[in-house]
């Protein structure tokens, strides 16, 4: 039996290609492959999706539909981050993995193993570039040994000031965070990563590949920790805080592309960003600018971060030979105060029931856009039912 793509589902039919040579584009090319994959944006939180009951700009997202294709009946594989992020990336159903609830939890293992084809390998095999920029929260075989395993406990949901960095936990952390860390996105088809893992977990850094940017020495600030910013109060840099976080990740994408225009090879770029997911890191030239809450400040920031990376396929030439897909891992948490949205006349789940967590609609009905120049109708807007399981079998046909 054919496995279902979402090029040979009637919402994205062959009958919208141009009748071009298997794996050839206009340019005579294999094609490049953008993800943009939002982190708790919720159905409603798109502008274009939600005309009538949404108040927050979108203006980079809403042009992206009008270039291209919008789905208005796609679904995350879960309500929630791991499991979803999972399916995306091998196209199985995440209930066949060892995660039959929840997500990966704090210094958890990986839940991809080495052995599993994702959309990178498929890639990798097929000649292009790969790399991760973002969230990974899929898990790594973090080095911490079972003697010092209590050293690297956190402290909850909330921030301490009364934490002291022991000499004992100062060798436990060193020693970990000075090795490479197996097991994440290089280990499963990535070329390169760079990202946070989980950005209001430990370790509060960045990590390069397989290593951690600079060794996490001291516990968080706990002025990170208030209401819906940092969780899990534990091994920090010095001085480390959370507004860069998303504007990073934004400049290594842009840097990615110009480095991919010089180069022959095609590429797939997998961007998880960590937001507007908590924490609500907003930096200050967007607070305030929804006119709603910090959670639609956040939202408004993450469109211009994509906007930017948008406009860097244009300046860069990628554009017109790059399939562009945007989509969101599940519904948006209801504890950024959807109540005070609601009461400002914006609904994050649209018309839809629930929000994250929830198995009703709004917890895992996503946005889901296709933008591919030549190849897909452009401002179509599309009810067929799609998933983002079909995504592998998808990338497996175009390269």
């Amino acid at each position: 039996m054919r496995i279902p793509t979402i090029l040979s589902a009637v919402a994205f039919g062959f009958t919208w290609m141009v009748g071009l040579p298997e794996g050839q584009t206009a340019t005579g090319s294999r094609p490049n492959i953008l993800i943009l994959y939002a982190d708790d944006l919720g159905y409603g939180d798109v502008r274009c999706y939600n005309p009538e009951r949404g108040k927050i700009p979108t203006p980079h997202i809403d042009r992206l539909a009008a270039e291209g294709m919008r789905f208005t009946d796609a679904h995350s594989s879960s309500g929630v981050c791991s499991p979803s992020r999972y399916t995306l990336l091998t196209g199985r159903y995440h209930w066949r993995s060892r995660l039959q609830r929840g997500i990966v939890g704090l210094w958890g293992p990986p839940l991809i193993p080495p052995t599993r084809t994702t959309i990178g390998a498929l890639a990798q095999r097929a000649g292009y570039r790969t790399a991760c920029i973002g969230k990974w929260h899929l898990g790594w075989r973090w080095p911490i040994t079972e003697e010092n395993r209590e050293l690297f406990r956190t402290t909850g949901y909330n921030g301490r000031k009364d934490l002291t960095v022991t000499e004992e936990h100062q060798i436990a952390w060193r020693d970990a965070f000075s090795q490479a860390i197996p097991g994440g996105p290089t280990a499963v088809g990535f070329d390169t990563y760079f990202g946070t893992d989980v950005p209001n977990w430990p370790p509060y850094c960045f990590i390069e590949n397989d290593r951690t940017v600079g060794l996490p020495s001291e516990y968080a600030n706990p002025e990170l920790f208030a209401r819906n910013q940092a969780s899990q109060q534990g091994p920090a840099l010095k001085d480390w805080t959370l507004e860069p976080i998303l504007p990073t990740l934004g400049e290594r994408g842009v840097a990615f592309l110009e480095a991919a225009s010089r180069s022959p090879e095609p590429f797939l770029l997998y961007m998880p960003f960590t937001s507007p997911h908590t924490p609500l890191s907003v930096n200050e030239e967007w607070k305030g600018q929804s006119g709603l809450n910090l959670y639609a400040d956040f939202v408004m920031e993450t469109d211009a971060v994509i906007g930017a990376i948008l406009d860097a396929l244009e300046r860069f030439q990628l554009a017109n030979n790059t399939m562009v897909l945007f989509t969101s891992d599940n519904g948006c948490a209801p504890y950024i105060d959807v109540e005070a949205l609601e009461a400002q006349g914006h609904y994050p789940s649209g018309p839809l029931r629930g929000y994250k967590n929830d198995v009703w609609e709004g917890g895992h009905r996503v946005p889901f856009i296709i933008r591919w120049s030549g190849q897909v109708a452009s401002n179509r807007v599309e009810d067929a039912l799609v998933h983002q399981a079909d995504v592998f079998a998808t990338i497996a046909d175009i390269v």
